[in-house]
């Protein structure tokens, strides 16, 4: 199947597994943050971190990869391209930047958290410890509504002009 050549049918319900898979995702670092606000203030962290984790395990991991696998075949699979439109470039790099930082960063961190907490020797983390709860989920939700915007308004300002058009004009033209 070549670029752009995805039928209107199957365009628009890849596009709404997309967009319902990025939207949980942001609607789950929500969550997150406020289990963040919540540990920082004085909550039992025996109960949030164990939630934390699996919230972020079992939800934003693979909601995540459905968000990144979904934006990659719409980009292959339509017009917009992968690297023709800055803001379709911008909105893949945060993507792909979240989903790795969920996988290498935030999941390994909550289950390291989850550890502390309620092993038998555990530990009462403090607040500076807690604090990357707050941040990393602060951060992803602020990028991923920034990735809406210029999702919205679709700017036509291009990374690279299509050299099939220009060697469709120079053909035409002679």
């Amino acid at each position: 199947m070549q670029s752009g050549t995805l039928p209107a049918a199957w365009r628009k319900l890849l596009l709404t597994v997309h967009v319902i898979a990025t939207v949980s995702v942001l609607g789950i670092d929500l969550v997150l943050l406020l289990l963040g606000l919540v540990s920082l203030g004085g909550a039992d962290l025996r109960m949030i971190y164990p939630v934390a984790y699996l919230v972020a395990a079992r939800l934003v991991a693979p909601l995540a990869l459905i968000s990144l696998g979904t934006g990659l075949l719409l980009g292959v699979l339509t017009p917009w391209g992968l690297f023709t439109y800055w803001w379709v470039t911008i909105k893949l790099a945060i993507t792909a930047a979240l989903t790795a930082v969920v996988f290498f960063v935030l999941v390994p961190r909550l289950g390291a958290a989850v550890d502390a907490v309620s092993g038998s020797a555990s530990h009462v983390l403090t607040s500076a410890e807690r604090l990357p709860l707050v941040i990393a989920p602060a951060i992803a939700s602020t990028l991923l509504l920034l990735a809406v915007i210029p999702a919205i308004f679709k700017p036509g300002w291009r990374l690279r002009r299509n050299t099939n058009s220009h060697r469709d004009l120079a053909a035409s033209s002679a």
